[in-house]
């Protein structure tokens, strides 16, 4: 006898039918995913292009993003700080061999590498008020120092000079603890002269 479809329960039905099934929800799955149009995995893809494409329009690296990027070209460099206004007493008390601080980020900025050069203070001062004529007068008391100082740092391209993470920049002002001195002065020039040793 014969057995009819219908009168099999679900659980019993044959290889070849279970196949023939899963094709169909497969195909009518395929229909669906098609007819709505975009998917979560669509939205996805079109994100990651969008923010590519922005990323690159502001011109950020991949390394930025990732933190790969390299770490410089370790050289050394001698820099000058130039103090203005200073007390006579203090251009006496920097030396040759002390190693300033920067104040404010606390790290090493180096050791002084030559004699301090002092020059007097000057400043303008009116002459005659009916025909603003100006000169410059010597401040007593008051002298201009320029302090040089030799230093290992870290070169790279687009970022310049660094010094244990503060950048090392011509006219940049620096707080400088010296031993015996605490002044605010300017950057004035910058060589690098050789590697690190």
């Amino acid at each position: 006898m014969a057995e009819n479809n219908t009168s099999r329960r679900t659980d019993e039905i044959s290889i070849g039918e279970d196949k023939a099934a899963r094709a169909r929800v497969k195909r009518n799955t395929q229909r669906t995913r098609r007819t709505n149009g975009l998917n979560l995995f669509d939205l996805l893809v079109i994100f990651v292009v969008l923010v590519a494409v922005v990323l690159l329009a502001l011109g950020v690296r991949v390394s930025d993003i990732f933190g790969t990027s390299e770490q410089g070209r370790a050289c050394r460099v001698e820099y000058q700080m130039r103090f203005c206004s200073v007390d006579e007493v203090f251009a006496a008390a920097i030396a040759q061999g002390d190693s300033p601080y920067d104040a404010d980020t606390k790290t090493g900025m180096g050791a002084v590498s030559a004699a301090v050069q002092v020059t007097p203070s000057v400043k303008v001062a009116a002459i005659d008020s009916e025909t603003d004529q100006k000169k410059l007068i010597e401040v007593p008391g008051k002298v201009d120092i320029v302090v040089t100082v030799i230093v290992d740092a870290i070169y790279e391209q687009g970022v310049g000079y660094t010094v244990n993470g503060r950048a090392l920049r011509i006219g940049n002002a620096y707080t400088l603890r010296f031993p015996n001195y605490v002044g605010n002065g300017v950057c004035v020039r910058l060589n690098e002269v050789g590697a690190t040793e």
